[in-house]
């Protein structure tokens, strides 16, 4: 049943027939992109016998008649054609596939269900034959075939005939009949998800050059276009104005397959003799996290993924505390469960987990929790460190020192946050200079990818640069690293299929792959995920979905690293993150803004936490440790996502928001923020600080 499941995950259907032919040599022989892509390309959604065959055929893998035809015509001794097989009709068809179905025997209780009236049940219809001009496809087809549950209330059928205008369309009960046959006899099946309340109905438009829309590639030989539709939110099926393809031609967006960019003949690149030194300190996908296990037999589902959470938030508790412990400042930390045993003139020290926030007229108050019990923490306004409380965003995990009171309220004068240290050890030199790139938000597949730009960046890689400096700069760059969103990914956003000019996220994962393969080879690229591309949503993110990403997985000179990674080049380490816990520090910290990320970052730094707000924007995994913790200072911290160059030192860390390949998008209007597109930061990695910045926004069209 793998097969399906993957299938039903990118709304794909299949047949019972086809399931049979393709099951046993799914992820041995193909992968589910190539079965994907070849049924996108032919317009359809529903892999059908025919499909599947002819799928089979364009690999080499079968050269003779499926499976489900040949035991056909074995018990009927009716010859078929190639392409009269079961969930497919072509125009020139016989009626020798449909009295083979006939005569197949029928289990008990068929004839009860063939004989009820499918206007009596709710039914839903994929249409993959010539509709006349506003036809509606209700609850009725002519030659409809059931692919659905046995069930006969709730079922799925596909229709696949060519019906004239104003036809009705109902199906034939010797078909259902037989197909139900087979249903019920243990095959495989994918309701097309009928609902007992919802009847979609599918309404279509005739283009003015002909009297009928094109159909579903359903096998018929005079087809010329081929066009798609897709479903809604709610499971029903409706139109997508997607281009139409010439059966077997080219596609009209390009994925950059012609492409090539080769070096400057003479071009000294002194990075080729200089030896890689990186390490990747810090992957997701190198950790291995014992989940709870349930108590007995009747657990349920819901009380494992509450002990998952909880064991999270004790392992940010855990790291924090130790990081905290490392100011000599917080000493004597007490548990909150034993501060009654504390005199009222003593001073304590708590660490806690911010439960609740709040102003109040003479300061604010604080709910504070440390797994042992839960108090109340009051700072005045008069007190030294009361700015503090600014840099505070819920869940976070702080330090109060100060009084307690039999109140139960601790009246604190001080308060301590993780924050890196003031001071850090100098790295010994490097032999020679080496350079870095920092990138991020390359968003192809975009129509506001700036492909001009990215180009003439390649071409400046392979030495076509405009200065002695630059050639300098361009000779010694070894690693470039690209932080997340490198496609622009698919139903990311309301709308953004309008925004697209490769509406495939496959064939965008190979444009991108395209493009990279310019890259020289002496230069290693880091490339890890970001909210728009195939990957796990919730943070951390190990890693690219393979089944979508496996084109960048393929190049030679690229290393995955997950979300977020740290990398240690010749020494120095870098902290590679995306940059969604952003958008906590911009909603809850005052004066912070999308326009200057590097401020957020730095509260961030303060925070030692990547996402520190639990239950917010952010999505975190329900993983039993939290990986969030910036438990190690880096000497350089790189994010993304919001698309604006800027960067900063704090406390001897070099951060910077690097910039992206997209131009201000719709969304990025309504929400008034202004890209920098085309900016290519260039990292001394001896220093971990910033040489330069090369600029090819002039030829971003849109800026």
């Amino acid at each position: 049943m793998n097969l399906i499941r993957d299938l039903m995950m990118n709304k794909y259907l299949i047949t019972p027939s086809a399931y049979f032919l393709l099951q046993d040599r799914y992820k041995k022989e193909f992968m589910l992109s190539e079965l994907i892509k070849f049924a996108k390309a032919r317009g359809t959604f529903v892999i059908d016998n025919a499909l599947a065959e002819e799928f089979l055929k364009s690999k080499g893998l079968i050269t003779t008649k499926p499976l489900i035809v040949e035991t056909i015509e074995k018990s009927t001794g009716v010859q078929s054609t190639p392409r009269e097989t079961y969930g497919g009709t072509q125009t020139n068809s016989t009626a020798s596939s449909k009295t083979a179905l006939e005569n197949l025997p029928l289990p008990l209780g068929s004839e009860e269900s063939a004989s009820e009236s499918p206007a009596s049940r709710e039914e839903s219809y994929i249409s993959t034959g010539t509709i006349s001009k506003k036809m509606s496809l209700s609850l009725s087809s002519e030659k409809a075939v059931a692919v659905g549950s046995s069930n006969v209330n709730e079922r799925g059928l596909i229709s696949t005939g060519t019906t004239s205008e104003n036809m009705p369309l109902s199906p034939s009960s010797e078909e259902t009949e037989a197909v139900e046959s087979l249903a019920t006899k243990g095959q495989s099946f994918i309701s097309t998800g009928a609902g007992s309340d919802v009847q979609p109905s599918l309404e279509a438009e005739t283009p003015e050059n002909g009297d009928s829309m094109a159909e579903f590639s359903s096998g018929n030989e005079n087809e010329d276009e081929v066009t798609g539709a897709v479903y809604e939110d709610y499971g029903g099926l409706v139109p997508v104005e997607e281009e139409i393809i010439p059966k077997g031609g080219v596609k009209s967006y390009s994925t950059y397959s012609d492409l090539v960019i080769t070096p400057r003949k003479g071009f000294n690149f002194r990075a080729k003799e200089i030896p890689s030194d990186y390490e990747i300190k810090f992957d997701v996908e190198n950790i291995k996290l014992k989940p709870p296990k349930a108590k007995n037999a009747n657990g349920k589902e819901g009380e494992i993924i509450v002990q998952v959470y909880a064991s999270y938030f004790k392992s940010r508790m855990r790291k924090m505390r130790k990081i905290l412990r490392e100011n000599p400042e917080v000493s004597s930390v007490l548990d909150i469960g034993k501060l009654n045993y504390v005199a009222p003139e003593g001073e304590v020290t708590i660490i806690g987990l911010i439960n609740s926030k709040r102003e109040t007229r003479k300061g604010y108050m604080f709910e504070v929790e440390d797994g042992t019990g839960t108090i109340k923490v009051f700072i005045g306004r008069d007190k030294e460190d009361y700015k503090k409380v600014f840099d505070i965003v819920p869940d976070s995990v702080v330090a109060f020192k100060g009084y307690y009171s039999k109140k139960g309220i601790l009246f604190a004068n001080n308060i301590y946050l993780p924050d890196v240290p003031l001071y850090k050890r100098n790295k010994p030199p490097l032999d020679e200079k080496v350079y870095a790139v920092l990138l991020s938000d390359i968003h192809v597949g975009s129509n506001k990818f700036c492909e001009k730009a990215f180009i003439k960046f390649l071409e400046w890689l392979n030495g076509e640069v405009n200065s002695r400096e630059e050639e300098e700069i361009v000779s010694r760059i070894k690693y470039i690293i690209i932080d997340g969103d490198v496609v622009d990914g698919v139903g990311i956003y309301p709308g953004q299929y309008n925004e697209l000019n490769i509406p495939d996220v496959f064939d965008q994962y190979e444009a991108l792959a395209n493009l990279l393969a310019n890259v020289p080879d002496h230069m290693t690229m880091f490339i890890g995920p970001g909210n728009h591309d195939a990957a796990r949503m919730a943070l951390p993110q190990p890693g690219f979905y393979k089944e979508y990403a496996y084109p960048i997985l393929k190049l030679k000179n690229a290393v995955i690293i997950s979300n977020p990674a740290v990398i240690n080049l010749h020494g120095r380490e870098f902290l590679i993150y995306h940059g969604r816990g952003i958008e906590d520090v911009v909603s809850f910290i005052p004066n912070r803004s999308h326009h200057r990320p590097a401020e957020a970052m730095v509260n961030l730094l303060k925070l030692r936490h990547l996402a520190p707000t639990f239950g917010g924007k952010v999505p975190i995994a329900p993983d039993p440790e939290d990986l969030l913790v910036i438990e190690s200072v880096p000497d350089l911290f790189q994010t993304g996502h919001v698309h604006v160059l800027q960067y900063q030192v704090y406390h001897g860390v070099f951060l910077i928001n690097s910039a992206t390949w997209q131009a201000q998008t719709e969304f990025q209007k309504m929400v008034n923020i202004v890209p920098t597109p085309g900016k290519v930061p260039i990292i001394d990695i001896e220093t971990a600080r910033l040489k330069t910045v090369i600029d090819f926004g002039k030829w971003c069209e849109g800026v």
